[in-house]
């Protein structure tokens, strides 16, 4: 029987408290060869809420993910065929081969995992995926979002080219995660009209589901920018703040993208006025993921000078991990008018 109690984390007083007392707990059900406990604690983390929760950092999460996908495939090699244990074993194995496609993608959102640390992770989504005969299709978009994290144009083409060319099957995404993809993607390139365009079913409310419009918010509306489609952005923007701020703490990490094209749009004073009012909520919703919290900087640089040399130093972080300084200049960026194309 598992000892652990999801209950006693919503006692301590943050997220960073709660990632630390789940670390200790697991640690401490290893060491006393405590797999149900193990796997509690393994299956909080990897699914608390939903994907979009920011309770635990990516790093730790995957962490737990490689475990329970070891100990249900241990459990399914070694349980006697058309047992009811090979069945529960089985449909964890598939459900952690699910979650890899969530979690492989934006692992360099986490500064702590390193480029061979990523690379490892994709090698095992990879493997799993042909052991258990699966498309390398999801294999694919994870590396393109991993390239698009990175600020690597090349490779994020590279493997647009073979996700789009590889066949779908059961672990495929919904058709508003997949036009969710296109529209980052296309953003990211700088193909802003193609990115606007297939965002606009999105943004009408055609196309939803636990995570879509949320995402897709900034690289649609930023790409409305850049066109110069000033007021389309500004009511689209309207409107995502308020859908935000509705959505819950769980998705109060995408507010700091939105204050940014607040200002990117000059409105300085709603800008300014988003971070009066969310700021806190951000910090504590942030506390264990830098790449988020980068984007708070970011958005508070403009107005604060303590704030632009912590963006300056934590984008310098991330870009001498990642081989470039896209996120050095992302934040040179915030200080020069939008170019309208």
């Amino acid at each position: 029987m598992s000892k652990f109690s999801p209950e006693a984390l919503d006692d301590l007083d943050d997220h960073q408290a709660r990632q630390r007392a789940t670390i200790d707990q697991f640690n401490a059900a290893m060491e006393a060869e405590d797999s149900e406990t193990a796997h509690a604690i393994a299956d909080y983390v990897i699914n608390a809420d939903d994907v979009s929760n920011k309770m635990f950092s990516r790093g730790w999460q995957m962490h737990c993910l490689n475990w329970l996908t070891a100990h249900h495939f241990s459990r399914w090699r070694n349980s006697p065929d058309d047992s009811e244990e090979e069945d529960e074993s089985l449909s964890g194995l598939l459900d952690c081969l699910w979650k890899f496609k969530w979690l492989v993608g934006v692992l360099p959102s986490d500064l702590h995992e390193s480029r061979e640390d990523i690379a490892e992770a994709v090698q095992h989504m990879a493997d799993l995926y042909e052991e258990f005969n699966f498309s390398r299709r999801m294999v694919d978009k994870a590396l393109m979002e991993q390239a698009i994290l990175m600020g690597d144009t090349q490779a994020a083409q590279e493997h647009f080219a073979k996700w789009q060319a590889a066949d779908k099957d059961d672990m495929n995404d919904c058709e508003a995660c997949e036009t969710n993809a296109l529209v980052d993607y296309y953003h990211f390139i700088g193909d802003y009209q193609q990115a606007v365009k297939l965002a606009k079913p999105i943004l009408l409310g055609e196309l939803s589901c636990g995570e879509v419009p949320h995402l897709t918010y900034y690289p649609a509306i930023d790409s409305l920018i850049q066109l110069g489609e000033v007021e389309d952005a500004t009511d689209s923007l309207t409107e995502a703040i308020q859908y935000i701020d509705e959505a819950g703490d769980n998705f109060m990490f995408i507010m700091p993208k939105l204050i940014q094209l607040a200002y990117k749009l000059n409105d300085k004073d709603w800008a300014e006025s988003l971070l009066d009012d969310y700021n806190d909520t951000i910090i504590q919703v942030i506390q264990n993921s830098r790449y988020d919290y980068l984007q708070y900087l970011i958005a508070v640089a403009p107005f604060n000078e303590e704030a632009l040399l912590a963006a300056r130093g934590l984008a310098r972080e991330f870009d001498e991990r990642n081989g470039n300084r896209y996120y050095q200049n992302q934040l040179a960026l915030m200080f020069t008018p939008p170019i309208v194309h």
